[in-house]
């Protein structure tokens, strides 16, 4: 039977039709507006992700140099040897065995990790290893071109390698840093200024994943760090080094020593040490050997590697740790410089003033005994320096009291940090003002009862004998680009007027005294002008039977422009500071004075 259209069928037919072309090409629309808008980013990330590979070129670290120029830290390019586990899938497939093969025997990995790595075929980057030599790069790229293999299978990449020509000197000061440009000391703090820009190659790839020509692919070169003048004098820094390490071993610390040299006038530091260091260029390694018996120990106990490894972390951290700058410690006797000081200046003391010591002194019905039991009689100011009286001391700080006393160990920055130019600077414990009693003021003036480091010491001390100025400890001289030219400059400040130009030379004469004929006559030098003054602290708790021996000592008197300090831990046997830490000294400034165009005169 025939079927016949009628007008109003047809009508119907073609609305539908049209309805589902429009509906169609809707979709169409909606599905391509949502690919070339919507997820336009995506998909193009997605697909460049697909169709490029791309490593980093990383910068090397700019050059150290002390402030002769010669090299502290410096960095040498190396390579990296990648192979592509997807590029030899996709071109070939048949040389797998002996590209792991001809890998391994340069490299000297082993085979068996290479073919494992082989089987992740979706990675186009496994590092097979890192910082190889150029001669071990030529031998990767001869294998490569002998053997007619595809130049993306296996290949080298640029890298940057961090040496210290000169070994474990100026550990503590110049730090390291690892892959990741993490680590300590100037390294770490100066950061910005070495580390450079890395740089990046892309390779592009065509549909079926093989490598097009070079025309295809971009280079964006590495820019190098910036290099870093220091105020560190390589020759100055040895000789600090090498006294303490004649210390160390002489008394056997327990706890390291630490020393600086600064210039008194302006806080250059041209020397700073911890001893026993460590060497940068391999600074996991446990240097302090009663660390290592530790550690023994622990394996002989079957301490669970757990246990072990967070002992070495504990033994990294302090080995690694600056004592001048990170070390909190009792700074003794040294203090009574302040003291007198303060006195002097707020005039409730003279020259001629007097003091009376039996070897004990009663102190709101606390006795506090002078290190001297048998006392030193009667001594004027002078005297009491070189007696390095405590009860002479007690009455000083009694003249000043607490307000007074206060307002100076404020003026010569015992209550801030220096603002030298490392990380980790520890700050200053001690009473709140309105806490200090007259035991505390008593113990507080002659340098007990509080905690400071050794660098606050020294500027402080520099202070002392510069005619009042406040300097701030600091390193860095200059960064300058790869063409030589000065990119930053480093200033740093300086306070005037913690005390008076009078104050000071009285107080510097003061100290050649002490030097001359007091505790501090062992680091006399026959025909050279030097001051300073030695401490015996002890640490706590009171009755651990543990010490610190310290000695200051600038030079020359009139014009001070060195002044160092010597600090050793818990020293076994004799502890006094003018027994061991004077000595230090005065073979240190043997050596250093000359050089330093300071002669006798």
């Amino acid at each position: 039977m025939d079927l016949k259209l009628t007008q109003g069928m047809k009508k119907r037919i073609l609305v539908i039709l049209v309805a589902l072309c429009i509906g169609v090409t809707g979709i169409v629309s909606g599905v391509l507006f949502k690919v070339s808008v919507i997820d336009s980013k995506e998909l193009s990330a997605m697909a460049t992700d697909q169709q490029q590979s791309s490593f980093d070129i990383k910068a090397k670290r700019g050059t150290i140099y002390d402030r002769n120029n010669k090299v502290l830290a410096q960095s040498a390019t190396v390579w990296d040897v990648i192979i592509s586990p997807g590029d030899i899938e996709k071109n070939e497939p048949e040389n797998r065995e002996f590209i792991c093969k001809g890998i391994s025997e340069i490299l000297g990995v082993k085979y068996e990790t290479l073919t494992e790595a082989c089987k992740d075929t979706s990675s186009r980057y496994y590092v097979v290893k890192k910082k190889v030599d150029r001669s071990t790069v030529e031998k990767i790229n001869n294998f490569v071109l002998k053997n007619n293999l595809n130049r993306y299978s296996v290949y080298t990449v640029e890298n940057s390698e961090r040496s210290y020509p000169n070994g474990t000197l100026a550990a503590s000061v110049l730090g390291f840093v690892n892959e990741n440009e993490e680590g300590y000391g100037i390294e770490a703090y100066y950061n910005s200024y070495l580390k450079g820009t890395d740089g990046r190659v892309i390779t592009t790839t065509d549909a079926h994943g093989n490598a097009m020509p070079y025309d295809y692919s971009a280079r964006y070169s590495a820019k190098d760090g910036n290099s870093l003048v220091l105020t560190i004098d390589e020759t100055l820094q040895y000789y600090l080094e090498k006294n303490l390490e004649i210390t160390v071993s002489q008394h056997k610390l327990a706890n390291r020593s630490t020393g600086i040299i600064m210039n008194a006038k302006t806080g250059a530091i041209v020397a700073m040490a911890t001893s026993p260091g460590f060497d940068p260029n391999d600074p996991s390694y446990v240097y302090f050997e009663s660390d290592r018996l530790t550690l023994a120990k622990m394996s002989a106990d079957k301490k669970t590697e757990e246990e072990i490894l967070a002992k070495k972390q504990e033994i990294w951290g302090k080995q690694w740790q600056n004592k001048a700058v990170s070390e909190l410690y009792i700074p003794g006797s040294v203090f009574k410089m302040f003291t007198c000081a303060s006195a002097l200046e707020e005039e409730v003391v003279s020259l001629d003033s007097t003091f009376e010591c039996s070897g004990i002194a009663d102190v709101a019905g606390t006795k506090i005994r002078c290190w001297n039991i048998g006392g030193h009689g009667v001594s004027n100011l002078t005297e009491a320096m070189i007696r390095s009286c405590n009860p002479a001391f007690i009455k000083i700080g009694q003249l000043l009291g607490v307000e007074k006393f206060s307002k100076y160990f404020e003026a010569f920055g015992f209550t801030e940090k220096t603002g030298i130019d490392l990380p980790g600077e520890a700050s200053t414990i001690i009473h709140k003002i309105e806490n200090v009693g007259e035991v505390e003021l008593a113990t507080m003036s002659f340098g007990q009862s509080f905690q400071i480091t050794p660098v606050i010491m020294l500027r402080a001390a520099a202070a002392i004998v510069n005619g009042g100025k406040l300097v701030t400890p600091h390193f860095a001289v200059k960064a300058a680009g790869a063409d030589g030219e000065t990119v930053q400059e480093f200033c740093y400040e300086t306070v005037t007027d913690a005390i008076t130009e009078e104050t000071s030379n009285t107080m510097k004469d003061i100290l050649r005294q002490v030097v001359e004929d007091g505790g501090g006559k062992n680091a006399y030098i026959e025909g050279f002008s030097i001051g300073g003054k030695t401490a015996t602290s002890q640490k706590l708790p009171r009755g651990s039977g543990k010490y610190i021996a310290s000695f200051v000592g600038f030079s020359s008197v009139d014009n001070p422009r060195v002044i160092a300090m010597c600090l050793i831990d818990e020293p076994q046997g004799v502890y006094y500071g003018g027994t061991i830490a004077a000595p230090v000294i005065r073979e240190l400034f043997e050596n250093i004075l000359p050089y330093l165009e300071i002669y006798p005169n």
